[in-house]
């Protein structure tokens, strides 16, 4: 009687011992493949975002060469660009300077096709917003209904 509860012991551990592995594999191997998909869609969204970034800090940087400018921040939001400065002091934002900086970033950027610009310190301040919640990883997607609001702003100046 003693040997066939031990031999029944032995038994359900046995079963008990490789069922949890065989279902603590399945499981690892189910969340890795998650993992993995996961990092795929961040990496093709980061992707994206970050082109978007490199390309406006392109724009910004075009920007500050211009003399009479001391700042320069921008954000691209489909073929337009939203560009915020912040001028030199004893400079104003003129038509004709407005008019430079959009033919420099037509001239350097062929993907834009409109160009807003500003030089009020909220919507530059606005704009840093949106590039500063992009740079720490939240998605483009989640800063569009800003960047609408910005340009709305930008339009009716």
């Amino acid at each position: 009687m003693k040997r066939k509860r031990t031999i029944l012991i032995k038994f359900v551990l046995f079963i008990l011992i490789f069922s949890s592995v065989g279902v603590g594999c399945s499981v690892k191997n189910d969340i890795l493949q998650e993992d993995d998909n996961e990092e795929e869609i961040s990496i093709n969204v980061g992707g994206k975002d970050y082109e978007l970034l490199v390309r406006s800090e392109g724009i910004s940087d075009l920007v500050v060469d211009i003399y009479g400018i001391d700042n320069a921040t921008s954000i691209i939001f489909n073929d337009m660009v939203v560009v915020g400065v912040e001028m030199a002091e004893g400079f104003t934002l003129t038509d004709e300077l407005k008019e430079t900086i959009m033919n420099s970033i037509l001239e350097n950027d062929p993907m834009i096709r409109q160009v807003l610009i500003s030089d009020n310190k909220k919507i530059f301040d606005e704009i840093e917003e949106v590039i500063e919640s992009l740079m720490n990883g939240k998605p483009y997607d989640d800063q569009v209904k800003e960047i609408n609001r910005i340009i709305e702003k930008l339009k009716k100046e």
